[in-house]
């Protein structure tokens, strides 16, 4: 049986309960953990990813299937809520979180109201491995930019406050150009104050992104990230993009410059991935990313970490198995499922069985 290495002076647990009422297929269900490891095993369908959803929906507001608020709402129902317990250096926190129908959303810590979302977040981060991953290197651009932005905002909270600010006017300003397009420029002054900004940060995490996975290769390949971006350096140079297309935005209805039409080219030995990229390769430099984003935020940032792995350390090789688990053994605390309990152990493992519902 494989083995994950001990962990010097094992950090501590962070999630301590979790109560999810309406929440997917679980009308209510309350789980306590004592361990580093966490085991869901259970057949297919029972919900097991679900459990690990609403822990990552805990930390980061946003479902890793992509998923809507409404999409989470058990079928019937008006509301979901989550209530995670984590503990802190400080002691322990309550958070909740009650999402409704209608998208109103609250949000409490130690039941406190909590307005922005921005606040809400700060409490521990999670990074999840799921087998959707491998759309970051083989999809379309949107991922490659999401998997950006939720690594640079869990590890530079001002990113997130200027991405939010520039995707609000983004939108306000393409309506604009839909309905009347002569108030567009109300909004160009935000856009191009945060694009440099976006553009900039997005560049040097491509860069950093691809050292860590490069380490983690080895010899076993040449892998590299170049980001494309038609932003401008500057705000000014980047409200003369908007008078040198404006004639063409007005007549497409979109705004044709800035942050959301990024992209990432990934190349492993000096192929373009997503288009000359075999299954192997994709699967393996997916779990680079991810590995990756794990050590950078470990490193980057003082909130505790927690790794949630859904079902996908069974493609992985021995050795892939070795360098994924004693990658992530410095988590603070790490969620697993598994339909049978897997053929490796961990140390200050638990195992929770989730029945078929």
């Amino acid at each position: 049986m494989s083995s994950c290495r001990s962990v010097k002076n094992d950090p501590p647990v962070i999630v301590e309960a979790l109560e999810l009422t309406n929440f997917r297929n679980f009308m209510s269900r309350k789980l306590v953990f004592h361990n580093r490891n966490i085991i869901f095993t259970g057949p297919n369908g029972s919900g097991k990813s679900n459990l690990l959803e609403s822990i990552g929906f805990s930390s980061l507001l946003r479902s890793f299937r992509g998923s809507s608020s409404r999409e989470m709402i058990r079928l019937g129902c008006r509301s979901f809520q989550i209530k995670t317990r984590i503990k802190t250096r400080l002691g322990h926190k309550d958070l909740r979180i009650t999402d409704h129908l209608s998208g109103k959303r609250e949000l409490f810590i130690q039941e406190a109201p909590v307005r922005k979302s921005s606040d809400f977040i700060r409490e521990f981060h999670t990074v999840i491995f799921a087998p959707e991953d491998r759309m970051i290197v083989a999809g379309s651009s949107g991922f490659r930019r999401r998997f950006f932005d939720i690594l640079i905002s869990q590890t530079e909270p001002e990113y997130l406050l200027r991405l939010s600010r520039y995707h609000r006017a983004l939108a306000q300003r393409n309506r604009a150009l839909k309905t009347a397009p002569r108030t567009a420029a109300a909004f160009e002054e935000e856009l191009a104050e945060q694009a440099p900004f976006i553009a900039a940060a997005r560049c040097s995490y491509a860069a950093l992104v691809t050292a860590e996975c490069a380490a983690l290769l080895g010899d076993r390949g040449e892998f590299s990230i170049m980001h494309r971006t038609d932003s401008g350096t500057s705000a000014a140079e980047h409200r003369k993009l908007f008078d040198l297309k404006r004639e063409s935005e007005i007549r497409r209805q979109c705004t044709l410059s800035g942050a959301q039409l990024d992209e990432f080219d990934m190349f492993f030995n000096g192929k373009l991935l997503r288009t000359y990229g075999s299954t192997g390769q994709i699967r393996l430099i997916s779990m680079m990313l991810k590995l990756a984003q794990f050590k950078l935020i470990s490193r980057h940032s003082n909130i505790p970490v927690a790794v949630l792995a859904d079902d996908v350390t069974g493609e992985l090789d021995e050795n892939n198995l070795q360098l994924f688990l004693n990658t992530i053994a410095d988590a603070g605390q790490a969620f697993f499922t598994f339909t049978e309990p897997p053929h490796f152990t961990l140390p200050d493992q638990e195992f929770i069985s989730v029945p078929e519902t």
